[in-house]
């Protein structure tokens, strides 16, 4: 199923609770933690590809960055000016309303320092494309950090999350898959496989994280939203994010990579 502009203004009241659940806050404070590792001193420029409602980027502009959302997503983009005026960060925040197909268009070459595309490659169909249109408007030296589900997590997901066991078989060597979230199908990659990608376009790697290596696989909701049981589980997850072999198998992967 093809993803339009729709997929995503249809699902934004599923996609703004699931980011609120404790394991979608978890997710976000991995990510930015991660990140946090890799930034340099002083102020950026940002560009969020496919930013949505602006989670991933926003934290940045309170921080004193200078971030640029761009999406095709209205409901998302207006979900995202909310949370900016929340923030008090209009001055540092800029919305494009866009497909990012047109990214080449809105900027020029070697603009940012630091591009995310966080849970956008497995919705996009030619994600070497894409990579190399974002690697073009990043400076030399520039981040790019790109975030997705992991391909090696469908069959733990479907015997665990799902209780599926021939789903989970199923599941072995496949590439794409539903999703709740958006009521679409995606494709999903490996980290190795990115960064691939991102070598090609001409990044070396800087690290590869795994994002809730645990959390997905253990337990129900009813057990981790227990007094005190999240709380444990996220000590493990920031434990775990950079220890191989443990992060191969996280429901995420985000890599980060930098333009030689």
């Amino acid at each position: 199923m093809k993803t339009t502009s729709a997929t995503f203004d249809d699902r934004i009241a599923q996609w703004t609770q699931e980011q609120q659940q404790p394991w979608g806050k978890l997710k976000y404070k991995l990510t930015q933690s991660n990140l946090a590792k890799h930034l340099p001193a002083g102020r950026l420029r940002v560009l969020d590809a496919g930013g949505g409602n602006g989670f991933d980027s926003i934290p940045l502009a309170e921080h004193g960055h200078r971030v640029d959302i761009v999406d095709y997503s209205r409901e998302m983009l207006a979900e995202a000016e909310k949370r900016i005026a929340q923030a008090n960060a209009q001055d540092r925040v800029a919305i494009h309303t866009a497909s990012l197909s047109e990214i080449r268009h809105l900027f020029e070459d070697r603009t940012f320092d630091l591009v995310l595309c966080h849970n956008v490659v497995q919705y996009v169909d030619d994600v070497p494309a894409l990579l190399k249109d974002l690697i073009a408007v990043l400076k030399t030296g520039g981040l790019i950090s790109v975030l997705s589900v992991n391909r090696y997590s469908l069959p733990y997901h479907a015997a665990f999350m799902k209780g599926d066991l021939a789903d989970a078989f199923s599941k072995l060597d496949a590439r794409s898959a539903g999703t709740y979230l958006f009521d679409t199908t995606m494709t999903t990659f490996s980290a190795e496989e990115v960064k691939a990608i991102l070598m090609d376009a001409g990044c070396e790697m800087e690290q590869d994280y795994g994002i809730r290596c645990m959390c997905d696989y253990w337990g129900d909701t009813g057990r981790k939203t227990q007094p005190g049981v999240f709380e444990q589980i996220e000590q493990l997850e920031f434990a775990l994010t950079d220890k191989h072999p443990y992060k191969l198998l996280a429901r995420y992967f985000q890599m980060i990579a930098r333009k030689v």
